[in-house]
């Protein structure tokens, strides 16, 4: 029988994310805090060992694959990785979110890598508030970023978008106008408790449903009938009825999407995790680099995800955030 990934609510798990770097050139107030402190490069895993960890879990019946960070790209050598993953057979898709900048000057070397799927996050297109979202001045180039990807033919190039009431709220439909006129995909996602800062209320959450009806009030919308692997998406999907180009919402936060999550992640510094919001995680770096064999790690990832919570507790009295920031887990 072929191995998988079940825990005890009869999810199977397919999706890893892979975070390389907890390092960024942003400081966007919903990841981290202006001051922080990265993990040494000796806590990191070689690329090596993300390799042998993608084998394994490939080996567990994971098809897909996302490289995060922090920012990805300030690591050198992403799209050697790219290519080296693409070589792993069973892996059926391979995508990458990034902060857009790296794009610049790394899109081809990417996209000649096998590389087809990106994500960039872009919150605003104002420059003042970009420059109080990430704390840095530099909006024009993740533009830039983005055109580099499209004219490398990158198919699709999702559009990460964090709407927060009282500062980014007012450019919902701007956002959406810009998504339709560059073809790309725009994905809102919900403000969730992950600051650094402890920005996060109520008060600044926006649901993903008020999202979609402030821009179908603008741009009539048709929502997409999702089949095969796609019920698992965390984004509620549609598209522009007059243009067909693709937008959704990620309602983590008013309408959870638990139940039917097949995703799981392992940080920068190896530690596995099975969920985004998880207050426990499962070191499988030292492990490996103290000689475990390929079956005790098997063990060790089979076991965690065996004893995955019900979902997170975002909306729930007793809810506590992780210790680790956004850039710490993964993005």
């Amino acid at each position: 029988m072929k191995k998988q990934l079940l825990d005890s609510f009869g999810r199977v798990h397919t999706n890893l994310r892979i975070s390389v770097t907890d390092v960024c050139n942003f400081r966007c107030i919903y990841c981290m805090p202006e001051d922080m402190v990265f993990m040494p490069d000796s806590a990191l895993m070689t690329y090596n060992e993300i390799l042998h960890f993608t084998r394994i879990f490939v080996g567990l019946g994971v098809n897909k694959i996302r490289i995060t960070g922090g920012e990805p790209l300030v690591r050198p050598g992403v799209p050697h990785l790219i290519e080296q993953l693409g070589q792993i057979d069973a892996l059926k898709d391979i995508s990458l979110t990034t902060n857009g900048i790296g794009l610049i000057t790394q899109a081809q070397a990417l996209y000649d890598a096998g590389l087809r799927r990106i994500n960039v996050s872009l919150d605003t297109l104002n420059e003042e508030k970009f420059e109080q979202m990430t704390r840095r001045k530099v909006l024009s180039r993740v533009i830039e970023g983005l055109k580099a990807a499209h004219d490398c033919g990158f198919n699709p190039i999702k559009v990460n978008a964090v709407a927060m009431r009282g500062f980014t709220d007012d450019e919902i439909v701007d956002l959406a106008t810009f998504a339709r006129q560059n073809s790309y995909q725009l994905r809102f996602i919900e403000f969730m408790p992950l600051d650094a800062d402890d920005i996060w209320g109520r008060n600044m959450f926006i649901p993903g449903k008020e999202i979609i009806d402030k821009i179908s009030s603008v741009y009539p919308l048709e929502r997409m009938t999702l089949n095969g692997d796609a019920k698992s998406d965390t984004a509620q999907r549609f598209r522009f009825a007059d243009n067909g180009t693709e937008l959704g919402v990620i309602p983590s936060v008013s309408e959870p999407f638990c139940e039917s999550c097949n995703r799981i992640r392992l940080t920068a510094d190896g530690k596995f995790r099975t969920c985004l919001f998880s207050l426990t995680e499962t070191d499988l770096l030292t492990p490996l680099r103290e000689g475990a064999d390929d079956e005790t790690i098997e063990n060790l990832i089979i076991d965690a995800v065996a004893k995955k919570e019900a979902g997170h507790k975002i909306n729930a009295a007793d809810f506590v955030k992780p210790e680790r920031n956004m850039s710490r887990i993964g993005g």
